[in-house]
């Protein structure tokens, strides 16, 4: 052990005696077992242990340790030993409660938080991971997937024992995970679930975690786009992965709640299933979709844009108004082209012509945009519907099965028009992909002619399942059986 880990050693086992003294006199500590974890400003004030020497001290031989907390660096790049002090305090307090220890300053539990503030001070860098947790997805075989750039883990458990296994996975990438809750875990049971993981390393810890969530965001694109599920986003773990740190875990909750038990989806639930094979077609759709959006100076959203975002958009939706509202400003913005003329006629057309297989026919897809553009209208244009009225129109939807209850025949057409947009999606993406695309996206010129011509059209149905079966992906462009 070095000078500097010497003194780190020596400070911060003297500032743990004297801020437990103080805490105890402020009847913070011992936390009860069922909650170990302590957070500064929630379960005690920071100005309860900063005035004591100990904490100068070990701030002092934190700042002397390392260049990133000279006093001298511009303030954007300076780093503070504050942050570290209180994990470091707080992870030795968990580590004895969940021992059952009585306190001491230089037992292993002790000992352990040292090496972890140690190596948090050294460290150049350090890593950030974001932990999704989802409904309605899981693997083929029950074990872990690994994608290009995430990791899917299923939770697989009994109801009974389906948080402490949430939770297990939680804590083995970010140690600790359960402080972030604040006595309030996220609620949500909406089986099979499973773990989306991502992490990154890098010097500023606080700026990883948006474009790491953002990555996790687009893998649920792309597999949403490939397979017709329900699976929305529940609820996201961020944090360190290191136990001492700076960016202790947080979480995020999701607009619309996540799948609790009224869940607008769970009515219809279809769980989308991973398998190993799975890696090259969400990579191969990820080039697709790179090579179709093409970058666009200047542009502050773009048709294409907004449909992607209203259709991710509708897995987080408070109730089933909100989705169809959602995915039928998808569906415009994907098909529809400028003309503000005939919007719906453009789409029965448009839709049926390019989506169209045998176990999704032209007159079936047709007539359903007509249907569900119906009450689409009714939604945002100032219209009402009796419930009975409602029941009646989505009952004429294809694939609504007949005796359905009423909520489940409503769950019912909302699954019909996400199937449909998903669908759009991926012919808009497939059709604009190639060097020389058929129908770019920022473009609309010619469309309604090829869709007007027998073998243009032929032509453009045959296009997009052709670079679909190039990624191995040509059962994502039909509807799913029942």
């Amino acid at each position: 052990m070095n000078d500097i880990d010497s003194r780190l050693q020596d400070t911060g086992q003297a500032f743990l005696t004297a801020a437990w003294a103080r805490l105890q006199e402020e009847r913070v500590v011992p936390p009860p077992a069922f909650h170990p974890y302590l957070e500064v400003g929630r379960d005690y004030f920071g100005d309860s242990v900063m005035p004591l020497a100990e904490y100068r001290a070990l701030e002092d031989a934190i700042a002397a340790s390392h260049p990133r907390f000279d006093a001298g660096r511009p303030l954007l790049e300076r780093e503070f030993p504050g942050g570290l002090i209180f994990s470091f305090l707080e992870t030795f307090i968990a580590r004895l409660t969940r021992a059952q220890k009585e306190f001491s300053p230089d037992g292993p539990e002790a000992d352990q938080s040292l090496r972890d503030l140690i190596q948090a001070v050294r460290a150049d860098t350090c890593e950030v991971a974001c932990c999704r947790v989802v409904s309605h997805m899981t693997t083929a075989d029950g074990r872990p997937v690994e994608f290009t750039n995430v990791r899917v883990e299923p939770v697989i458990s009994e109801a009974a024992d389906h948080d402490r296994e949430l939770q297990r996975i939680f804590s083995t990438v970010i140690p600790g995970a359960a402080s972030a809750y604040g006595r309030d875990r996220p609620h949500g049971f909406a089986p099979p679930e499973s773990v989306i993981i991502a992490r990154d390393s890098g010097a500023k810890p606080f700026d990883l975690a948006k474009p790491l969530s953002q990555r996790i965001e687009r893998f649920m694109l792309l597999v949403r786009l490939l397979k017709l599920g329900t699976s929305e986003s529940m609820a996201e773990l961020q944090g360190e992965t290191h136990t001492v740190r700076d960016f202790k875990p947080t979480v995020l909750r999701f607009r619309g709640a996540g799948p609790g038990f009224g869940s607008p989806t769970q009515l219809a639930a279809r769980e989308i299933i991973l398998a190993t094979d799975d890696v090259g077609r969400v990579d191969g759709l990820e080039r697709l979709l790179s090579a179709a959006e093409k970058p666009r100076a200047g542009m502050a959203f773009t048709s294409f844009g907004m449909a992607l975002q209203k259709f991710l958009l509708s897995f987080h939706a408070y109730g089933w108004s909100e989705q169809i509202v959602d995915l039928a400003t998808a569906f415009e913005a994907a098909l529809s082209g400028k003309e503000k003329d005939d919007v719906t006629l453009r789409l029965k057309i448009r839709a049926s012509t390019l989506l169209s297989t045998d176990l999704d026919p032209v007159d079936q897809i047709f007539k359903d945009v007509g249907v569900i553009y119906g009450l689409r209208s009714a939604l945002v244009h100032g219209g009402a519907m009796t419930e009975k009225n409602l029941l009646k129109e989505v009952r004429k939807i294809s694939t609504v099965p007949d005796g359905l209850p009423d909520g489940k025949a409503v769950a019912y057409a909302v699954e019909r028009l996400r199937d449909l947009v998903r669908r759009s999606l991926l012919a808009r993406i497939c059709l604009a992909a190639d060097d020389s695309p058929l129908w770019p996206l920022d473009s609309d010129t010619g469309v309604d002619v090829a869709m007007a011509d027998d073998l243009s059209r032929k032509a453009w149905r045959e296009a997009w399942r052709e670079t679909l079966t190039g990624i191995d992906a040509i059962a994502s462009a039909d509807r799913p059986r029942a």
